[in-house]
């Protein structure tokens, strides 16, 4: 009976965040977990939200709770959802929350396997998160060596602006165009005419 009013309530969570209504939807999701703390969707939910309202405090906090409820046997894709959530929610952050290194340190000693980084990387890609992936790219040796990314884009990575004025230099920005590549992406996706892109993203 808890679990089918958890499940309401993250629904209704669901609803709110599709209307644009975060605050609403963080109240509901936590509304679904009062009914039931371990209905894990009810934490990816919440996490969402916390996200649209810039609170990455709490957002990690929500993913990580989430991510810790789930097991190995469970739906790889939803445990992708999870890790996915918290590298998204410190994409913009200057300065990461004090709920983000136990989260980051959880996440690399899980050991979570090739599918699972798969997902969280083409996820991170479609958004334009970059400077998560330059996260990863700096633990690239803790990262299974069996991974590689077949549906990702490096068009968005050449057009964007967001990895500048946070600090990265362009080298930086090389070095993850090579190592994207070097599991799987296709040079090709970075449009047409290659050398214009380079000199594009050389004058931005």
């Amino acid at each position: 009976c808890s679990r089918d009013i958890a499940v309401l309530h993250c629904n209704k969570s669901t609803a709110l965040y599709n209307l644009g209504k975060w605050r609403e939807a963080v109240f509901s999701a936590y509304q679904s977990l009062h009914w039931d703390p371990e209905y894990v969707k009810a934490y990816y939910r919440a996490g969402q939200s916390l996200i649209m309202l810039s609170d990455s405090y709490e957002a990690i906090s929500m993913f990580h709770k989430g991510l810790v409820l789930l097991n190995a046997s469970a739906d790889q894709t939803l445990i992708a959802d999870f890790v996915a959530g918290i590298f998204i929610s410190v994409n913009d952050e200057r300065v990461f929350p004090p709920t983000f290194p136990p989260a980051y340190d959880y996440i690399f000693s899980a050991r979570f396997d090739a599918l699972v980084w798969q997902v969280v990387i083409e996820r991170l890609a479609q958004r334009g998160k970059w400077r998560s992936c330059l996260l990863l790219l700096s633990e690239k040796k803790e990262l299974p060596t069996n991974l590689r990314v077949k549906q990702l884009s490096l068009k968005n990575l050449f057009e964007t602006f967001e990895l500048y004025g946070h600090g990265e230099k362009m080298q930086e920005v090389a070095e993850l165009v090579k190592w994207l590549i070097s599991i799987g992406a296709k040079v090709e996706t970075i449009g047409v005419y290659l050398l214009h892109a380079v000199i594009r993203l050389c004058i931005k």
